[in-house]
C-alpha cells in the first residue's frame, strides 16, 4: 500500500478533445491528419489531431499554414453541440469518481482526491480506473497526473500525452521538473522565457542554481520568489470546485472584409441561437451581452448593453443585439471578424416562460441537441439565408 500523501490532485486532460470528437462523428477519420478549423484563406486552426501535430500543425495555427505544412489535412469544421454533448458525458463520469470537480475548460478539469486516499490507496490504480471509464462511455482517450499540486499535475500530464498515466510522489517534484523546458513552467509566457534564455537558463532547475540568482532576481523582481516556489513543485493553489460561468462568447472571421449588415446579422443571430441554447442546458441566464467588430485595419470596437431582465431565449433578445450591432458599425469601415458575448450569467429565475412555451422549448433544444442550431426554429429570428432573400428584393429591415 502507498504511503498516504498530505495532499493529492489528479488532473485530467482529454487528448485533443475536438479533433476527436470528429472521429467519434466519422469513424471514417480515425488514423488521419484531421484538424478542426476554418477554411483558408483566413481560417485558423482550433484544434490538431496527434496526427497531424506530427507535421508541426498546432492550434492557433492559419489555415492555409496548415495546409502547406499538411497538404492532405483533413479539415473538420467545429461542432458546438458535439463537444457540449461530450462534456456533459465526462461530467457525469466525474461525478461518479469524485465529490467536486473543477472543470477549467470543456476538457480540462482537476479534483482533490487527497480524501479518496483511503478508498484509493493506490493512485495510479485511480488514474487507470478513471481512465478506463472515460474512453468506455465518452470514447475519449484521457491523460491524467496525479501529484501534490494543481501545477505539477499539469505539467507531469503534458510530458505523457497521449493516452498518458502519471504519478508524480511526493517529495519527488523538484527532480521531475528540473530537466523540463523553462517554458513548461506556469507563469513563463513566451517573452519572460526568451528573456531568461539569454541569461542561459534553458531548464526549470536552473531556477534554483545559485550562479543564475542574482541575475535572475534583477530580471524578475518579486516573481523570482512565486516562480522559484514552483520550481520546488511548492503549489497551494486550491481546487475550486464548480467555478461559475461568467460569460461564454463566439466570434468569426470573414474571408473578405464586409460592410454589409445584411451578411453580419444572420452570423450575429446564429452565435445568439447557439449560445442561449447553451444557457438553457446550463440553467443559466444572462443579464447583459457585448457586440465586438475588427475591423480591415484591425481596430477592435465593442459595446455592451444590460438586458432590463436575465434572459435566455433568443427571440426576446435579439431586438436589443441587433440594435446595437446597427449602431457600432461605422460609415465607409468594412470588418473582417464580428463576435458576440453574453455575460453576468446567473440561475435562470423559474419560470422564465409560461408552460406552453417552456414544453415548446424543451423540444426545440432537443432538436438542437441532436441537429444543431439553425436546423429548427421557434420564429421571431431571421434564417441565415434572411439576408440573401432581403439582397435579392432590394429590402433592409
Amino acid at each position: 500500500m502507498s504511503a498516504r500523501w498530505p495532499r493529492q490532485v489528479l488532473f485530467g486532460d482529454i487528448d485533443a478533445m475536438f479533433a476527436s470528437a470528429a472521429v467519434l462523428a466519422d469513424p471514417s477519420l480515425e488514423g488521419k491528419p484531421v484538424a478542426v478549423g476554418g477554411p483558408p484563406p483566413r481560417g485558423i486552426i482550433a484544434a490538431a489531431s496527434y496526427a497531424v501535430r506530427r507535421f508541426g500543425v498546432h492550434s492557433a495555427m492559419p489555415t492555409i499554414q496548415a495546409l502547406r505544412l499538411c497538404p492532405h489535412l483533413v479539415l473538420v469544421p467545429p461542432d458546438r453541440p458535439l463537444y457540449q454533448r461530450l462534456h456533459r458525458e465526462l461530467q457525469t463520469v466525474t461525478a461518479r469518481f469524485f465529490p467536486e470537480t473543477e472543470w477549467t475548460s470543456v476538457d480540462e478539469f482537476y479534483t482533490d482526491t487527497t480524501k479518496l486516499q483511503t478508498r484509493h490507496p493506490d493512485p495510479r490504480e485511480l488514474g487507470l480506473a478513471l481512465k478506463a471509464e472515460i474512453s468506455r462511455s465518452t470514447g475519449l482517450t484521457c491523460t491524467v497526473a496525479l501529484a501534490s499540486g494543481k501545477a505539477v499535475a499539469k505539467i507531469a500530464a503534458s510530458t505523457h500525452k497521449p493516452d498518458g498515466l502519471s504519478v508524480i510522489e511526493p517529495g519527488c517534484e523538484p527532480a521531475f521538473l528540473a530537466p523540463l523546458p523553462i517554458g513548461s513552467l506556469p507563469g513563463m509566457g513566451p517573452k519572460s522565457t526568451e528573456a531568461v534564455q539569454r541569461l542561459g537558463v534553458r531548464v526549470i532547475g536552473d531556477l534554483l542554481a545559485p550562479r543564475f540568482e542574482s541575475t535572475l532576481f534583477l530580471l524578475l523582481g518579486t516573481r523570482m520568489t512565486s516562480l522559484q516556489s514552483l520550481a520546488r513543485g511548492v503549489d497551494t493553489d486550491p481546487v475550486v470546485a464548480d467555478r461559475e460561468t461568467k460569460s461564454m462568447s463566439h466570434e468569426t472571421t470573414f474571408d473578405e472584409d464586409t460592410d454589409d449588415l445584411l451578411r453580419l446579422e444572420p452570423i450575429v443571430h446564429g452565435f445568439l441561437e447557439q449560445l442561449t441554447h447553451d444557457l438553457r442546458m446550463e440553467g443559466l441566464a444572462a443579464g447583459s451581452f457585448t457586440i465586438k467588430l475588427k475591423d480591415a485595419r484591425f481596430r477592435i470596437t465593442t459595446r455592451q448593453r444590460t438586458f432590463s431582465t436575465v434572459l435566455n431565449y433568443d427571440p426576446d433578445m435579439w431586438p436589443d443585439i441587433r440594435r446595437t450591432l446597427v449602431e457600432l458599425m461605422q460609415p465607409g469601415a468594412r470588418y473582417r471578424l464580428v463576435g458576440l458575448g453574453l455575460s453576468n450569467l446567473v440561475s435562470a429565475p423559474e419560470p422564465l416562460f409560461d408552460r406552453r412555451q417552456r414544453e415548446a422549448v424543451a423540444i426545440l433544444d432537443q432538436l438542437i441537441e441532436r441537429h444543431g442550431a439553425g436546423v429548427v426554429r421557434l420564429g421571431g429570428l431571421p434564417r441565415s439565408d434572411e439576408g440573401d432573400r432581403k439582397r435579392k428584393h432590394g429590402r433592409q429591415d
